[in-house]
């Protein structure tokens, strides 16, 4: 693979460096709001990816410090306390929505048939037609 020409490899590092810096401004806006500091909240502060702040070594470690001074990571990955109601839903929708999806492939699968029958038939009456027509 040949390397990027020089302007080309310029406009990457300042693309870069310009996301590292709108990255460290909204880890500090929500540090400074008291607010959850996440991997995602950053990245979408900042307008960058998850994957660039997990790519960064120092972004990384900073953001990972204010979560752990925070608290927030435990938080991020468990219910809220007293809201089991809220994953008993999510479970039943879930349960339901396997079910119409097995009804559905099902009916899909019936259709298919149906089709195939009805093409072979076209099919057959087709070639009487054309015998029929010869004559």
């Amino acid at each position: 693979m040949t390397p990027l020409p020089d302007h080309l490899q310029q406009a990457t590092r300042a693309r870069s460096q310009g996301a590292e810096k709108r990255a460290r401004t909204a880890l500090a806006e929500l540090a400074k709001a008291g607010k959850p500091v996440s991997f995602t909240a950053v990245a979408r502060q900042a307008g960058v990816s998850t994957d660039f702040l997990y790519r960064s070594p120092e972004l990384r470690n900073q953001i990972e410090r204010y979560r752990t001074k925070a608290g927030s990571a435990p938080a991020a990955l468990s219910d809220p306390p007293g809201d089991s109601s809220t994953s008993a839903a999510v479970r039943a929708l879930s349960a339901r929505l396997t079910r119409q999806q097995q009804v559905h492939h099902e009916e899909v699968a019936r259709l298919r048939k149906a089709l195939e029958v009805a093409q072979g038939e076209n099919l057959d009456l087709r070639r009487r037609l054309a015998r029929y027509e010869a004559d």
